[in-house]
């Protein structure tokens, strides 16, 4: 055992860092089943006192998927025949009759509306081009283009169009504040969205189906903003007569929360761009968020004693001399912290005309990856609508090879645009689509001609963010609902039970198995099998990754999987025994001859998984994580564990090991 101290230290360290990430599940479970036994006032009243406790054990728990806990699971498709009517000019009835018949098709076949749309064009007009109706400098397409080419570029905008919903649909739910949403692309057109724990069908359908709204705003004033801010805030201190009832409650959470999270300042925590006009002189200039070093934000009941104030407990404010930052929250509580602040006493006391909205991306991180968000004071009348841009693209600059955005507008626009520029000089305008703002501005000086450009960019990505929320706006293509399925909560709970059983026949099939046929070295595979489920549980809850019933099934096939490597290293010690070699030598024998064929089957077993996960949607995934943390918890058992209890077995106490 002397040289296994490495292993042993490596061993106590994984399974104390699983158990770590999976105490918040124990305790959730626990604390649900306590409630279970509760008749209703009981109930209400324990959930009332330790309200913000039980939030941070749920938060910490490890995720459950839609089958398991309940939500919607709804299908979108992105209205691309909508699509190519706007991107039409000098339309015909040629034009319309063959746009009509590729949408239905594409309603009937399976097939996209671009590809059916130029076949039926094709057929109708056999000498007919489509650069007729189309056309794009940018994209190189002119009136000699040949229609393949039109093709090409349709193409290209229909998946811009689905990657622009897809988006708009993440920042959607992102404000409902739905936990682990899933939001992936299907097929050409279309978009699956899964909502665990929502069940407000209604809700749900004006969420997603709404047209997307692009408009320019003009920020807040920061001096006003907080002043307000601050009689907001007072707004929720706890009254003389609630002191004593909140200061228990309080205290109680206070005892069994951990301590908050250290926030750092992430890459991207620039709040504003450069905005100026493209004559070559560099007239932009620059605004940016001050770091605040050290700042903690603190999760609900997390440092907190005594009385606390309700909207406190979920943000932190941000007062700022030159930014209308409001306050900074956690993503999972910007839903609870909407709902504090629609009430009309509270909308009442913000500047008039003033809106807040969230920011598109997360401004900080924690330590342990939660992300938090900015709520910024924004002129609720938009000065400027979207429909006014032309033309959106990411461009470089020719000296710095910095990227920057390129907006076009109308006339109509350019001449409002310069009338803007010229009276908010100084001021800070923002680029808001449905609510959100993705980025703001400090206007350094009027801006003539309709050609704006954003420099000052982190990355390309960044910029091609901007182009493609800028395109969303400019290309109002609506998304429809075309399925929607409800899992009620008795649904995800009977799924749990059936995957519990599931795992549970599993795993004792395979224990009685292993001692029956093994004997003594089964059930140090067993003891080894055991540790390998809470080590899967562990990775996932340790990487936030989420349980579905996909992955209890991966779960289950782990578990005959992980005595495999167990069954070639008895077999072989068999085989070594059988040549007259002494148990020691033999059991050395067995785990060094049988390593490389272990390893084979798992790595290549691996290598399906990640296949599954990089190409695979929802169910698949779920399979394909569970899977991976399977294979990885197993090798570690089956070669590491076991072997440190044979050697102690063996070497240690002289025992003799039965292998079957």
């Amino acid at each position: 055992m002397q040289g296994n101290g490495f292993k042993i230290g490596l061993t106590i360290f994984f399974v104390g860092l699983c158990g770590f990430y999976l105490f918040p599940t124990v305790q959730n479970l626990y604390v649900g089943y306590k409630m279970n036994g509760m008749e209703p006032a009981e109930r209400a009243e324990y959930q009332a006192d330790n309200r913000q406790w039980l939030q941070q054990v749920d938060q910490s728990s490890l995720n459950l998927g839609l089958d398991l806990q309940g939500g919607m699971h709804v299908t979108l498709e992105v209205e691309v025949a909508s699509l190519l009517d706007q991107l039409a000019v000098n339309q015909d009835e040629a034009f319309r009759t063959a746009l009509r018949a590729a949408d239905q098709r594409a309603k009937t076949e399976d097939i996209s509306v671009v590809e059916a749309f130029v076949d039926e064009f094709a057929a109708a007009n056999p000498d007919g081009r489509l650069s007729r109706y189309f056309r794009n400098e940018t994209e190189g397409l002119t009136r000699r283009s040949s229609n393949d080419d039109v093709a090409e570029y349709l193409r290209k905008q229909a998946d811009s169009a689905v990657q622009n919903g897809i988006q708009v649909v993440r920042n959607r739910v992102n404000q409902y504040g739905v936990t682990e949403p899933s939001i992936q692309r299907q097929g050409e057109e279309r978009i699956v969205v899964e909502l665990p724990g929502v069940s407000n069908r209604e809700r749900v359908r004006d969420l997603l189906e709404s047209a997307s709204q692009l408009s320019f705003h003009l920020m807040a004033n920061p001096q006003q903003l907080s002043e307000s801010a601050q009689r907001i805030i007072e707004y929720y201190e706890p009254t003389a007569a609630d002191s004593a009832r909140i200061a228990a409650a309080n205290a109680a959470d206070t005892a069994a929360a951990p301590v908050g999270d250290t926030v750092a300042d992430t890459v991207g925590d620039t709040v504003g761009d450069t905005s100026g006009a493209t004559t070559g002189t560099d007239i932009a200039g620059s605004a940016q968020e001050t770091p605040q070093e050290g700042t903690s934000l603190s999760a609900p009941g997390e440092d907190r004693a005594g009385p606390q104030n309700n909207l406190l407990a979920l943000m932190q404010p941000m007062p700022a001399q030159d930014q209308p930052i409001f306050g900074r929250v956690f993503a999972s509580d910007t839903s609870r912290v909407n709902d504090l602040l629609a009430r009309p006493e509270v909308q009442r006391m913000l500047p008039p005309g003033i809106e807040l909205m969230w920011t598109s991306s997360p401004r900080l991180t924690t330590q342990d990856g939660r992300e938090a968000y900015h709520l910024l004071a924004v002129q609720g009348e938009p000065e400027l609508a979207g429909k006014v841009v032309t033309q959106a693209s990411v461009q470089f600059d020719r000296q710095t090879n910095e990227p920057k955005v390129s907006i076009t507008m109308n006339s109509d626009g350019a001449r409002i645009w310069d009338r803007i520029t010229a009276a908010n000089v100084g001021d800070q305008v923002s680029i808001v689509l449905d609510g959100i703002v993705y980025s703001n501005a400090t206007i350094q000086g009027r801006i003539s001609g309709g050609r704006t450009e954003i420099t000052g960019l982190e990355s390309r990505q960044e910029a091609q963010d901007i182009v493609t929320v800028l395109q969303s706006g400019r290309l109002r293509t609506d998304l429809n609902i075309i399925s929607e399925r409800t899992v009620g909560p008795s649904l995800g709970e009977e799924s749990t039970r059936a995957g519990f059983i599931s795992v549970v026949s599993g795993f004792l099939l395979v224990v009685l198995f292993m001692i029956m046929y093994y004997q003594t070295a089964g059930v140090v595979a067993n003891v080894a099998l055991l540790l390998n489920v809470i080590l899967i549980l562990g990775i996932l809850a340790g990487f936030g990754a989420t349980l579905t019933l996909p992955g209890i099934a991966g779960i289950v096939l782990t578990i005959g999987m992980a005595v495999d490597a167990n069954v070639l290293i008895f077999d072989r010690v068999r085989e070594e025994q059988s040549t007259g070699k002494t148990l020691r030598a033999a059991v050395n024998a067995g785990y060094e001859e049988s390593l490389s064929a272990i390893l084979d089957a798992n790595i290549t077993t691996f290598f399906v998984g990640v296949i599954l996960y990089s190409f695979g949607v929802g169910p698949i995934k779920g399979f394909a994580v569970t899977l991976m943390a399977g294979i990885l918890s197993s090798l570690f058992t089956a070669i590491i564990v076991t072997r440190i209890i044979f050697d102690y077995m063996v070497e240690e106490r002289r025992l003799q090991v039965s292998y079957g």
